[in-house]
């Protein structure tokens, strides 16, 4: 399926998996008001799918994205800015985990969009970088938050502050990136893998897992705890739910 031309979203893994690519290639895939519409039009249209157990965001094959698009207006920034947050939010808010799978370049808002996904494949000639340093402004697209929930405090801020792109390689061994694909142009297939194992696994708990650490990672422990809790106790009330309805169902089969 084609959403405008900007944004293409193929059905995987039998349907429990999406794959949304950025489709901007003559402009390096650069985040654009257009290309962001897309976007959320085709995560409206994955959401529906009740099969779905994991998504995976990509671009082309020499580059994720380059970024926020320079060439809009700069009076329109401002309100870029506040429309990428709402996308971050949504995107780290969803109902399944999202993949990023990197091939070449992931600059500025186009890192920002892989961090907000849940967990991020590079191929060895991947660079990812918050550049924005040496133009005198900082990463606006969630970067000084997102760095700093992956990696820690010193670990984002030297990202953050020194501005220069970092190999597949370096980002895996600083925790930016959590697989590196065995060779370019493997990011995407190294992706469907990790769905693929996600999709075998239980998709409550899955829920359950990525509710309680996206809720309780911000809180004191004591409140993250009782989230946990919380959460806990209503995976058990659907299992027991579960049992006794598979139980009543094989009784009257006998009937």
């Amino acid at each position: 399926m084609t959403l405008g031309s900007l944004i293409h979203v193929e059905a995987a893994l039998n349907g429990r998996a999406a794959i949304i690519r950025l489709n901007r290639p003559d402009a390096l895939n650069a985040l654009n008001g257009p290309l962001l519409d897309a976007l959320d039009a085709a995560l409206d249209t994955i959401a529906a799918n009740p099969h779905l157990r994991a998504v995976i965001l990509t671009g082309g094959e020499r580059c994720f994205s380059a970024g926020a698009d320079l060439k809009e207006q700069l009076a329109d920034r401002l309100e870029r800015v506040r429309r990428v947050h709402a996308l971050v939010l949504r995107l780290q808010a969803f109902a399944v985990p999202l993949i990023a799978a990197i091939e070449g370049w992931a600059l500025g808002g186009g890192l920002e969009l892989a961090m907000a996904c849940t967990f991020r494949v590079a191929a060895p000639g991947a660079r990812l970088g918050l550049p924005e340093v040496h133009l005198g402004a900082i990463p606006s697209f969630g970067g000084t938050q997102l760095s700093t929930r992956l990696l820690g405090t010193s670990r984002a801020l030297e990202l953050l502050c020194w501005g220069d792109p970092l190999d597949a390689a370096q980002g895996l061994a600083i925790g930016l990136v959590n697989w590196l694909a065995a060779e370019d142009g493997g990011a995407l297939a190294m992706a469907l893998q990790r769905a693929e194992g996600l999709a075998q696994r239980s998709p409550e708990a899955i829920g359950g897992m990525l509710a309680a650490v996206r809720q309780g990672s911000q809180l004191p422990l004591a409140l993250a705890l009782a989230i946990e809790e919380s959460i806990t106790a209503s995976l058990i009330a659907q299992s027991e739910a579960d049992a006794i309805k598979a139980a009543f169902t094989a009784r009257t089969r006998t009937i």
